[in-house]
C-alpha cells in the first residue's frame, strides 16, 4: 500500500467516539426533545456507514481495545444483545425428512457494511440468504428450517441437511466484483464452483450431500484469501442417516478481519463478532452433553485452535466418523479444517474458551460457556 493510499485510508477513518463529539449542541438538542442515548448511538452508527459508501471504516485498530482483569481484548458492538448471534451461534434442528429430499436453497452475494467490535466496522463482502429453502421428495408441509442472519452477514447462514440430500443451490451475484460458491466434501467436479460468476450473474450448483459431517463452505475467487477475510465463508452440516446423540448444539466459526488490509488478521472473532461470548457467555445445562461444531477459516494465520478451560472433549475430526479419534482439551486445526467436539459441564460455573494463540484471544476471540 502507498502513502498516499494510507494517508486516503486514514482520511476517511471514522470512529464512534469522533461521531459523538461531532454532535455538538444540535445533539444535545435533540436529547432536549426526547431522543434517547440508544437511538442516538444507532443513528450515529448508521451516519458513519452511510458516510463510508463503498469504502472500509478504517478505524485504527488499538482504538477498539480496551482493558479488563484479562489484559487486552475487544468488546462487542454497543448495540448487541444477547440474542444477536442466535443464528450463528445454534445450528438449526435436524429435521425428520427421508434422506434423498431434494433441498433448494438461493444465496444471494451481497456487499454491507458490519460492525465487528466497539468503534470498529469493516465493508464485508457475504452471504445472505434470499428466500426460505424448498422440500420435494417428502413431506412437503414439514419446513427445513435453516438459520442465518438473512441480511447479508459474516459468516453466512448455517445450511443443514442429511447424506444423500440432493442439494439445488442458486447463487446469485448482487456485487460489482466476480464472486462463486465452493463446497467442501464430495461432489461431481462439474460443480466445484471455482468458476468466477460475473456481477449480475447467476448459476445453479447441483450436489449429492456427503460424506457426513461439517463441511464449510467459501468463495473461490482469487485472491481467495481477500474474499474469505472480507467475510465470504459459512458452514454445512450433513447429518448421518441415523441421528447422533441429543446434545445441545453450538456452531462455533474462527475467523479473522484485515479492515485495513495489511494481510494480517488484526481481528479475531468467533462468528464473526469481537468479544461477543466474552461478553454474553453460551448458555448450557450443567450435567448434559454438548456438541460444538468447530470449524477454522482465519486467513492469515498459519493454524487456528480451540482450547476449553477445566473440562476435556471427546474429538471426532470433520465429523466424518461416529467414534471419536481423540480426548483432550485442545485442538489445532489448519484453514478450513473442522471438527465436532462432544462434552459435558459437570457444575454450574462458567468456563473459558479460546484459542491457544494467545494474541488471537487478545484481538477478540475469547469466550465462555456458562453450564446453568
Amino acid at each position: 500500500m502507498s502513502d498516499n493510499q494510507r494517508s486516503e485510508k486514514s482520511r476517511r477513518a471514522v470512529t464512534r467516539r469522533a461521531l459523538v463529539q461531532g454532535v455538538g449542541l444540535s445533539g444535545a438538542a435533540l436529547l432536549g426533545a426526547g431522543v434517547t442515548r440508544g437511538a442516538l448511538r444507532r443513528s450515529q452508527a448508521q451516519e458513519a456507514i452511510d458516510d463510508a459508501h463503498n469504502h472500509d471504516l478504517d478505524i485504527p485498530v488499538g482504538d477498539a481495545l480496551t482493558r479488563n482483569q484479562y489484559g487486552g481484548i475487544y468488546d462487542p458492538p454497543e448495540l448487541l444483545d444477547g440474542n444477536a448471534l442466535d443464528a450463528h451461534t445454534f445450528p438449526p434442528p435436524r429435521d425428520d425428512l427421508p434422506p434423498g429430499s431434494t433441498r433448494e436453497f438461493t444465496l444471494d452475494v451481497v456487499e454491507t457494511h458490519i460492525e465487528i467490535s466497539r468503534d470498529l466496522a469493516v465493508y464485508a463482502w457475504t452471504y445472505r440468504l434470499a428466500s426460505e429453502p424448498l422440500v420435494s421428495g417428502g413431506d412437503a408441509s414439514a419446513p427445513v428450517i435453516v438459520h442465518g442472519a438473512g441480511n447479508g452477514s459474516a459468516p453466512g447462514p448455517i445450511l443443514r441437511v442429511k447424506e444423500g440430500d440432493q442439494l439445488r443451490i442458486t447463487l446469485r451475484n448482487r456485487t460489482e466484483r466476480a464472486h462463486n460458491l465452493h463446497f467442501h466434501g464430495r461432489h461431481s467436479p462439474q460443480m466445484d464452483g471455482w468458476e468466477p460468476i460475473p456481477p449480475g450473474g447467476e448459476t445453479v450448483y447441483e450436489l449429492t450431500a456427503g460424506p457426513f459431517g461439517v463441511h464449510p463452505y467459501h468463495c473461490h475467487v482469487m485472491p481467495i484469501a481477500q474474499h474469505i477475510a472480507k467475510g465470504m465463508y459459512g458452514a454445512l452440516i450433513v447429518d448421518p442417516p441415523e441421528p447422533r446423540p441429543p446434545a445441545q448444539e453450538v456452531m462455533l466459526m474462527l475467523c479473522g478481519w484485515d479492515p485495513d488490509e495489511s494481510g494480517r488478521s488484526s481481528v479475531a472473532t468467533w462468528n464473526g463478532i469481537a468479544g461477543y461470548y466474552g461478553k454474553f457467555p453460551i448458555k448450557v445445562t450443567a450435567g448434559d452433553p454438548v456438541r460444538v461444531y468447530v470449524l477454522n477459516m482465519l486467513e492469515y494465520e498459519p493454524v487456528g485452535s480451540f482450547h476449553l478451560h477445566a473440562q476435556t472433549f471427546d474429538v471426532f475430526p470433520a465429523g466424518t466418523r461416529l467414534t471419536p479419534a481423540a480426548h483432550t482439551d485442545v485442538i489445532t486445526l489448519g484453514i478450513a479444517e473442522r471438527a465436532i467436539l462432544e462434552f459435558t459441564l459437570p457444575e454450574r460455573g462458567r468456563y473459558m474458551f479460546h484459542p491457544h494463540q494467545h494474541h488471537l484471544m487478545e484481538r477478540g476471540a475469547m469466550g465462555w460457556f456458562s453450564a446453568i
